[in-house]
């Protein structure tokens, strides 16, 4: 019995004792970091490839400036509007020089790491322009496709009509470089914070997000760190929101019709999920983070003709 208690309150010591890693930015005025995206994109649909697509990107991060509060990092990230252009006109990144390039400010917060766009009108105001200066030249360079351009630059017109918006659009692509001072770590143990975000689906609406940090591994020795952030995002809404669609198209073969009926009955095996995991490497020397590798699925299943697709998504980033 007294082996119990004594087994009992050293496990309590130890929960007690644990460590508790509080990282800080101590970045150096001057410093920069270049950031290589790499980012395999396969879909399949009920087990077979069907696309097998890779991307590379890459970002440079600059510690422009400094006070008792924040940093000051320059963010400049190729163009996305100019790279999507670039496959119907080739040339065009050669003639609009000047816009191949977006550069964003944001001011870093040194206790909570929270990100603020500075020059959120400076960034509105260059991505209009490139946009306009693109769907000229594609007029006149490229006339069979000009009419494309409207859909090929809505989804980064929607980004750029927000100061909101471009914060979420580029912490999307750097945001897990501030992760580590966003909370305070035990080793192995998660914390969850649950906030509304934007549908990737249907950007017009909301959903609930639910974060989880983990830190899985600490090498105190070396000072190197391993975090993992799983983003769980609620997507019932959105899962009704699509049964109701195929309801509609199934009331469509007739309401009293039992093909119908069945139909519809099929619709609550409607099923989809999400998952987006990253794990982010930082070393405690430098007080930057080193790399991190995402992993990224999305899976539905269509009850109307049984077709299960899957997207998966795997996003390197290596950091000079």
């Amino acid at each position: 019995m007294r082996s119990i208690s004594t087994l009992i309150l050293i496990v309590l010591a130890l929960v007690g004792t644990a460590q508790t890693y509080n990282f800080t930015p101590q970045w150096k005025k001057g410093t920069k970091k270049t950031l290589n995206f790499e980012q395999n994109e396969r879909e399949f649909e009920n087990d077979v490839l069907i696309s097998d697509t890779t991307i590379y990107n890459q970002a440079e991060i600059k510690v422009i400036d400094e006070d008792a509060e924040s940093y000051t990092l320059k963010v400049v990230y190729e163009n996305q509007a100019l790279r999507a252009a670039a496959s119907f006109y080739a040339k065009i990144g050669e003639e609009l020089k000047d816009y191949r390039d977006l550069k964003l400010l944001f001011s870093i917060d040194k206790t909570t790491a929270e990100a603020e766009l500075l020059n959120y009108e400076e960034a509105q105001d260059f991505m209009n322009k490139s946009i306009d200066q693109m769907t000229e030249i594609m007029e006149e360079k490229v006339p069979e496709m000009a009419s494309f351009a409207g859909l090929l630059f809505m989804p980064i017109k929607s980004v750029f009509m927000s100061k909101e918006n471009i914060e979420a659009y580029m912490l999307d692509m750097i945001g897990f470089m501030l992760v580590p001072y966003q909370s305070d770590y035990r080793l192995n143990e998660s914390i969850s914070t649950t906030t509304s975000q934007e549908n990737p689906f249907s950007p017009s609406k909301e959903i609930s997000a639910t974060t989880v940090l983990t830190l899985v591994r600490a090498d105190d020795d070396s000072g190197t760190y391993l975090i993992e952030q799983d983003i769980q995002l609620d997507l019932s809404e959105f899962a009704e929101m699509m049964k109701g669609m195929m309801q509609s198209m199934a009331e469509s073969f007739g309401v009293n019709d039992s093909t119908a009926t069945d139909k519809m009955d099929m619709v609550d095996d409607f099923k989809m999920s999400m998952t987006n995991i990253q794990s982010i490497n930082y070393d405690s020397n430098s007080t930057w983070v080193t790399g991190a590798v995402k992993q990224g699925l999305v899976a539905t299943t269509n009850p109307m003709d049984g077709m299960v697709t899957r997207q998966e998504i795997s996003t390197i980033t290596t950091i000079d």
